[in-house]
């Protein structure tokens, strides 16, 4: 049976094989940001969850309104020794397993909650200085040349004033990113991109596009499953996503080198989001919502439902997969307000929790220069129509006017042969890892083993943060 009430320490300061030790990474600092309406409160720390929300933001309220706990890392709440022992949200932790992301303000842990879009507090004296409000899209949708205007103006704003750090997939956020930089005489410290190009499209695009500007360019090999890496990699990411295990590499890198570092983040997902698919479209039109939901959790980047039957039956506290699915339904009618409900669906949700939690989790948030989250850009294309939205992506039109390389992007390219899925010493690893997990989750255990492909990848990460979060098992 499983003790639902967990107290995180402070993440364990020890070495990991091949990586060094991951206190030369950064530790868990938080990131303040000041407003300039408050630039009265010279000595108030101020945590800024952002105009969308990006900025992973954690509060607990300690009741009545007197006052709150908030932190930039949920851990550092969770560890305060005046805080009560944390109990596990069963709808959280449910969600987040059928997912592979939380939504809306819903945490892992009951009582504590992540601050939404334009959400700000004042942790000196715990107070909300600054209420959520939904971000609205601008009254007409922008022009393709517009567009252009808007993302440049973007990446203006954003410009660091040192040369970035830039990693770099085979996608179109991360190149609009770089060829913007080369536009306004900026070159990038240097290019990152995860594998080899033997192994990976990604890696043979990223190579093609520093060869053609001259940029310096490194290749970062898979990592091998490590208990430290990943407990790590759960805690700077506050429990938001199974996803991203192979930015661990990117990630720990560019904290090595230290430094801005861009991160494409942003409002991509419009057009090609999760559920910016015609049958996810068809079902919306219908208003067929519950089917949408069960299309939705079916395509999901989380765990497959024989992964969270075996956690129940551990006597994890997890709700059922159809109140998943209720609030799920629940969540997208909220959106009905928007042009592009799904879009933003994937912007409001995906993107803030699951894609966020690298982004500024593990990159660190001080350091993320992420200019496709830009507020006035956004805004504007939140005004597009979903239908629109899925025939054009506005991306194309940025790089229509920057892209001149002639190098294609990777899902117009068959995947890499001989790819890699580990290694002797992970395998071994995640052996051992298997050796100390509590019995009473050895059922969810022997699923792992039984599951396959991506499935696989997330129901690893899953056993990962049960092991985690629930540790006080007879």
């Amino acid at each position: 049976m499983v003790d639902a009430f967990w107290s995180i320490a402070a993440p364990e300061k020890r070495p990991i094989e091949s990586e060094r030790n991951i206190s030369a990474f950064g530790g868990a600092e938080p990131q303040w940001s000041f407003a300039p309406e408050l630039a009265d409160r010279p000595q108030s720390r101020l945590l800024c969850a952002g105009a969308f929300g990006e900025y992973p933001v954690f509060l607990r309220r300690q009741g009545a309104g007197v006052g709150v706990h908030a932190a930039a890392q949920i851990n550092e709440i969770c560890s305060l020794p005046s805080a009560d022992r944390c109990a596990i949200d069963p709808l959280g932790l449910a969600t987040l397993l059928a997912l592979g992301f939380p939504l809306g303000s819903r945490t892992v842990f009951s009582g504590i909650e992540r601050v939404g879009p334009g959400g700000m507090i004042d942790s000196t004296v715990g107070t909300v200085v600054r209420d959520c409000a939904m971000p609205l899209p601008h009254a007409s949708a922008p022009s393709p040349t517009e567009v252009v205007e808007l993302a440049m103006e973007a990446l203006r704003r954003s410009v660091p004033q040192v040369r970035p750090i830039v990693p770099l997939s085979g996608g179109r956020d991360s190149r609009m990113i770089l060829l913007g930089l080369r536009g306004l005489g900026v070159r990038p410290r240097v290019i990152l991109t995860a594998d080899s190009p033997r192994h990976s499209v990604d890696a043979r695009l990223a190579y093609s596009l520093a060869r053609s500007c001259h940029d310096p360019l490194e290749f970062l090999g898979q990592l091998p499953w490590d208990l430290a890496r990943e407990s790590w990699r759960h805690t700077r990411a506050s429990f938001e996503s199974l996803e991203h295990g192979w930015f661990l590499a990117v990630a720990l890198r560019a904290r090595a080198l230290g430094g801005p570092v861009t991160d494409g983040i942003g409002a991509g997902v419009l057009s090609t989001g999760s559920l910016m698919k015609p049958e996810a479209v068809e079902l919306w039109k219908l208003g067929r919502l519950d089917e949408l939901a069960v299309w939705t959790l079916a395509h999901a980047a989380g765990t497959d439902p024989a992964f969270r039957d075996a956690a129940r039956r551990c006597g994890i506290p997890l709700a059922s997969d159809d109140e998943v699915r209720h609030e799920l339904v629940r969540t997208l009618r909220e959106l009905a307000v928007y042009p592009n409900p799904l879009g933003t669906f994937s912007l409001l949700h995906w993107t803030r929790r699951g894609i966020g939690a690298s982004a500024f989790g593990l990159l660190g948030r001080e350091n993320v220069v992420a200019p496709w989250i830009d507020a006035a850009l956004c805004r504007a294309l939140l005004a597009i129509e979903l239908d629109e939205a899925l025939q054009r992506d506005w991306r194309d039109d940025v790089l229509s006017a920057l892209d001149r390389t002639g190098v294609p992007f990777a899902d117009d390219l068959r995947p890499a042969r001989g790819r890699r899925f580990g290694s002797v010493r992970g395998a071994l690893a995640w052996k051992r890892f298997q050796a100390t997990v509590p019995s009473a989750l050895r059922p969810a255990r022997d699923v792992v083993e039984r599951s396959t492909g991506v499935r696989r990848s997330f129901a690893r990460s899953a056993l990962c943060v049960l092991s985690m979060i629930a540790s006080n098992i007879d």
